[in-house]
């Protein structure tokens, strides 16, 4: 299995995940799994690529609250059929990691609080693209 951390953060709703690479995909990371759900109003920080294995990640920068972004993970996430995987979420700190499943691919969506601008929230994603597995 290949982990992969998700972090992203907005308020719903959301675009479907083929409409958003449709309507962004100079904007998206490499190899992006468009399958994973992003909040509408999600905006690309930063990306890698492995240098060694399979997992990308992916940042992102979204407005909203913590309570609406959790939400939409956790009824966006089995929408685009993935299995939901352990979960941490810590109210208080505003935290919250998510770990999904979809072919034998565990991927992850970590939400925490913006550290450049309050009025928003960090989402990281790790992933693994469509056809890559360790």
């Amino acid at each position: 299995m290949v982990a992969a951390v998700l972090l992203i953060a907005s308020s719903p709703p959301v675009r479907s995940p083929s409409a958003w690479a449709a309507a962004s995909a100079s904007t998206m990371p490499p190899d992006w799994d468009a399958r994973i759900p992003l909040p509408k109003g999600a905006t690309l920080v930063s990306s890698t690529k492995p240098t060694q294995g399979v997992v990308y990640s992916a940042e992102f920068s979204a407005p909203g609250d913590y309570k609406s972004l959790v939400d939409f993970y956790e009824k966006e996430i089995p929408k685009a059929g993935f299995t939901l995987g352990p979960k941490v979420a810590i109210p208080a700190r505003k935290v919250y990691n998510r770990s999904f499943m979809k072919e034998k691919v565990l991927d992850s969506v970590v939400i925490a609080p913006s550290a450049s601008d309050p009025s928003k929230f960090s989402i990281h994603i790790t992933y693994t693209p469509l056809g890559k597995k360790s």
